[in-house]
């Protein structure tokens, strides 16, 4: 109708590079089954493409396929940034780490490494290299003990510094684990994020826990757990964060019968009546 403004034109989400996709889905094909991370990796490359996330922490790395996946989303979204943390201790007999990595020899361009002589660290950061994903990947090998306080310090971790917004914790499922991380990041988190947490939903221990944590959450009751070891402005951070959010926890749980067979995924938003992260909203 006349005197109606333009309408600007629709976005579109960047294209996917086929090229550097066919490495990636390869490496998947041959080594993903190590950490049953198959088909997770493509998620979260979906789910990064689609939520454009800016600081995305993996805390263990196993052999890189999810971050390299997640790397890559960053990459073709233009911006992002995934930290990956692992000191390779699963890792420790590298003669069982170059038997396990040998197929990767046969898929370019892993088939630059040195398979007879490289090292853990030196694969993640020499595949890291390869991929061109040296701009929104970085490989930290550091050892993490989730219980000890001041674990996660900022002037220790740099991705700490600014707001996260993903988390996939991928070394521990344990109930006193999963509550030392979230005490620590959750203040540090910002307006909307993710946390999966690897093989939670299919162990009776940690799938029960999780529902009534957030059961919990949802009521704003802040765990005992948080107020250990915090001091008094921790304390208060942590209430009203939990008192301003609404958690939602989802269990993708596969078919498979193998021991790495799910991913718990905690939803954190703030409490509003629009979705987030903020985005064009049709009101009728």
């Amino acid at each position: 109708m006349a005197g109606e403004a333009p309408q600007a034109p629709e976005e579109h989400a960047p294209p996917s590079d086929l090229g550097a996709l066919l490495p990636l889905m390869q490496m998947r094909n041959v080594v993903g089954y190590l950490y049953g991370s198959e088909d997770i990796s493509l998620l979260f490359y979906a789910l990064i493409r689609r939520e454009k996330p800016q600081n995305l922490i993996e805390l263990g790395t196993g052999v890189g396929v999810t971050a390299f996946w997640m790397a890559q989303a960053a990459k073709e979204n233009g911006s992002g940034k995934v930290w990956t943390i692992d000191d390779g201790s699963q890792w420790t007999d590298v003669a069982h780490f170059r038997r396990a990595m040998a197929p990767l020899s046969q898929v370019p361009p892993f088939d630059r490494i040195d398979f007879a002589t490289v090292t853990y660290a030196d694969f993640i950061r020499r595949a890291t290299e390869l991929l061109g994903l040296g701009d929104h990947l970085v490989f930290l090998d550091q050892h993490l003990e989730l219980e000890r306080p001041g674990a996660f310090s900022p002037d220790r971790l740099p991705f700490l510094q600014v707001p996260w917004d993903f988390l996939f914790l991928d070394i521990s499922r344990q109930p006193d684990h999963i509550l030392d991380v979230l005490r620590d990041f959750l203040p540090r988190m910002g307006p909307v994020g993710s946390v999966f947490i690897d093989s939670a939903s299919t162990s009776a221990v940690s799938f029960l826990f999780l529902e009534q944590l957030v059961e919990q959450l949802n009521r704003g009751k802040v765990p005992r757990h948080f107020l250990q070891n915090t001091d008094a402005q921790q304390q208060r951070v942590l209430t009203d964060f939990i008192a301003s959010r609404r958690f939602t926890l989802m269990h993708l749980v596969e078919r498979l019968r193998r021991a790495q067979n799910s991913t718990a995924w905690l939803k954190i938003e703030p409490n509003d009546y629009i979705p987030h992260p903020e985005t064009l909203m049709k009101w009728v």
